[in-house]
């Protein structure tokens, strides 16, 4: 397993940057003031990638990037530095890198690393290989001749066990028990047709993950050991690929071994810097490790990448429980009722809302809210809600005096 871990680490040169503090905070001052109305990110970044989107082959530089976005050069690099990490031409390079390594992994016979590399605005072909060597661990001819490997091996992935995957991409990501069971099956008919296929095994890992943290019904009694000799299969056979390394962190996050899955995650984003399932796995583990700003931020972003489901009510509730570590109750209460009433089914949710509502004094609010919880869930206590979730000691008492004041059972 730790070598597996040790091969899908990120290299010290793009971990986090600003990001990297993990300290607890209370949220930024722009999220105090004002919480609800304003965008994911700044409007000025929000410009900025838009603008990069539809232009993914001009040459770039910060002045004309801040002409784009609407402000002076020095603003458009502090947002981005604060939001997303790294520098606006970072984010520029790494997402060519990433658009290249894609095209690498993915060409046809007959291509080149330099007609790549070339149609992606790397002129200087020296540089790029220095770069893409730094960024990946390996260099583009080695990503290039592993595909053409994969081309001549018979046994390549076919499509119905592509399908069966993406089919179950949503069903994992609803986090409700219906649905992680439906993703589970289409996986494993997925993990049968294609055993070496590493995005099978890392969603399944997340999905078992998911049904011991979540009190799913189950027919094992060991789904997190399931889902971690699963992860480590998966990051054998897919250590450069950004979502299996994601689902994967997800997994050990729910194991309760969050400082492993944040460098998995760190890994994830270098490698794919707009995937917003590594944006918002990222966000979810600065919440986990009680750091509200970072956790807000990157779960906005995550928003913007992506706002719409799969992501956006997991994403919602992750904001919910940034907001409840800082104790902004009533924040933490309507972020994780977005996120609840986009996909009912997460009703294990419901637990922060709960809590956070009894804190801010609402006690037959939420008492009421509590009984229609067991409803749902009939088997949760107070000591299977404590040894769910990896947050912090000091979270997770306060989530269980929250559910206290709402009556729910202790054993």
């Amino acid at each position: 397993m730790q070598k597996a871990l040790q091969n899908a680490s990120v290299p010290a040169s793009v971990r986090r940057g600003t990001m990297a503090k993990r300290e607890p905070s209370c949220g930024t001052q722009n999220d105090r003031d004002d919480p609800w109305c304003g965008p994911p990110l700044p409007a000025d970044v929000m410009r900025a990638l838009d603008w990069l989107r539809c232009n993914p082959e001009c040459d770039v530089n910060l002045e004309a990037l801040s002409v784009v976005a609407g402000v002076r050069p020095r603003t458009l690099e502090t947002h981005f530095k604060k939001f997303l990490g790294v520098s606006p031409l970072g984010w520029v390079r790494n997402s060519r890198l990433a658009r290249v390594r894609q095209q690498l992994i993915n060409a046809a016979p007959s291509a080149t690393v330099t007609q790549i590399a070339l149609a992606n605005g790397f002129n200087q072909l020296g540089r790029f290989a220095t770069t893409y060597r730094k960024r990946f661990g390996e260099s583009h001819s080695t990503t290039l001749a592993r595909r053409r490997g994969v081309a001549r091996n018979s046994d390549i992935i076919d499509d119905e066990a592509l399908a069966l995957t993406w089919r179950a991409f949503p069903a994992a990501f609803a986090v409700a028990p219906e649905s992680n069971a439906v993703a589970l099956e289409l996986l494993g008919c997925a993990q049968e047709r294609a055993p070496d296929y590493g995005l099978p095994k890392a969603m399944a890992a997340w999905c078992l993950a998911q049904r011991s943290a979540q009190h799913f019904p189950s027919n094992s009694s060991d789904d997190i050991g399931r889902a971690v000799r699963l992860l480590e299969q998966a990051l054998i056979l897919s250590p450069n690929d950004a979502l299996s390394i994601t689902l994967s962190g997800g997994a050990l996050t729910l194991a309760h071994r969050v400082e492993e899955a944040d460098r998995l995650i760190d890994r994830a984003v270098a490698l794919d810097p707009s995937s917003s399932v590594a944006w918002l796995r990222r966000g979810w583990c600065s919440a986990y490790l009680g750091d509200t700003e970072n956790a807000l931020c990157e779960l906005r972003s995550a928003l913007y990448l992506s706002p719409l489901e799969p992501v956006r009510h997991l994403a919602c509730i992750g904001i919910g429980c940034a907001h409840f570590s800082a104790g902004n109750w009533e924040r933490a209460a309507a972020w994780t009722a977005i996120g609840v009433e986009s996909v009912p089914q997460s009703f294990w949710a419901e637990r922060i809302g709960i809590a956070a509502v009894a804190h801010y004094g609402a006690k037959a609010e939420a008492r009421r809210r509590g009984l229609a919880l067991l409803r749902k869930d009939p088997d949760l206590t107070i000591s299977v809600a404590r040894r769910a979730w990896p947050f912090r000691p000091a979270f997770m008492d306060r989530l269980c005096e929250g559910l206290e004041i709402a009556e729910l059972p202790r054993n």
